[in-house]
């Protein structure tokens, strides 16, 4: 994509972010991002690597998985209504044939303790997740331990989270941010927070010590690697100009469940499964949405450790279920 139209895919990502459970067309995109609906086409796809409509329905897909998985309080039908489906049933036919189980699987976690083949791998329908990216959806991927750990080992898990968690209420935050060409690869994060450091000294953003914050917005467990999106970012003034390959970035107000960890890279996604299946599933607390937020506290990781905060936002379990 050429860095001229960053500003614009970067509008029409977060519109369609905030905008899942309604209703959404190609020209409301369009509008949004400050593009004619034929050069929206042309440029988004450069950029994400599938079309405006493809990308809208993966990713009501994807967030409707994890919130079948880990907010069981909520019906199919809330679920459905809240990911842009105008009933439970044509989301379930369209659910059933992206990933190739049905929502109930998935809510039941019926596929974390089905039976296994051979190989010990879970049996897997034909799916559009197969076809369009070689990857297989395994529902059991999604919780913390295969199969789904037991209620005493869901609270023995949870208790630890909440000997480390504290509250934040936090205004919006906004960050000058860098999209790493890889997504989630860690060299390529390595190479786009060199970058983003050495920018954001030149624009007077950091200093020697860098106030580093991560945002991944996609979940390993369900979205094909080449689509994850991965953002490197450091706080700036609102309404800063930022010239390409620099955008804005935000972190939304709300309430905040914040909890510290380090261990080995490799292992992040391992915690945010454990929070997400365990300590949410004990809480009276439920996700606001499913990005969490990175904030490194240490250096560069060492070694191949990481320390950092963990920011999730949460609302009250049952109240306003959100988008």
């Amino acid at each position: 994509m050429a860095a001229v139209h960053r500003p614009e895919i970067e509008r029409a990502l977060a519109f369609i972010a905030a905008h899942l459970e309604q209703p959404l067309s190609v020209s409301d995109v369009a509008r949004a991002a400050h593009l004619s609906e034929f050069h929206l086409h042309r440029v988004f796809h450069a950029a994400v690597g599938e079309s405006v409509g493809r990308f809208i329905t993966r990713r009501r897909l994807e967030l409707a998985a994890l919130r079948l998985a880990y907010e069981r309080d909520r019906s199919i039908t809330d679920i459905a209504l809240s990911s842009g489906y105008s009933s439970s049933s044509n989301f379930s036919k369209a659910f059933s044939a992206y990933f190739g189980q049905s929502p109930s699987e998935v809510q039941r976690g019926a596929a974390a303790r089905g039976t296994r083949d051979s190989s010990g791998a879970l049996p897997a329908r034909v799916s559009k997740l197969l076809e369009l990216h070689g990857v297989r959806f395994r529902a059991d991927a999604l919780y913390s331990l295969p199969p789904a750990p037991s209620s005493e080992e869901r609270a023995r898990i949870a208790a630890a989270w909440e000997a480390r968690v504290r509250y934040e209420d936090s205004a919006e935050r906004h960050f000058a941010a860098l999209a790493s060409p890889g997504g989630y690869d860690f060299p390529s994060q390595e190479e786009t927070w060199r970058e983003l450091i050495t920018r954001a000294r030149q624009l007077g953003l950091a200093g020697e010590a860098v106030d580093a914050w991560g945002i991944p917005h996609d979940s390993p467990e369900i979205t094909a690697p080449e689509l994850c999106r991965y953002y490197a970012c450091v706080p700036c003034p609102a309404g800063l100009t930022l010239a390409p390959p620099l955008t804005a970035a935000s972190m939304p107000q709300g309430r905040y469940a914040v909890f510290v960890w380090q261990g080995p890279v490799a292992q992040v996604a391992d915690a945010y499964r454990e929070v997400y299946s365990c300590w949410f599933a004990e809480s009276s607390l439920a996700p606001a949405d499913f990005t969490p937020y990175d904030h490194y506290v240490a250096d560069a990781p060492r070694d191949g450790q990481i320390e950092l905060e963990v920011w999730f936002r949460v609302r009250p379990r049952g109240h306003g279920h959100g988008p």
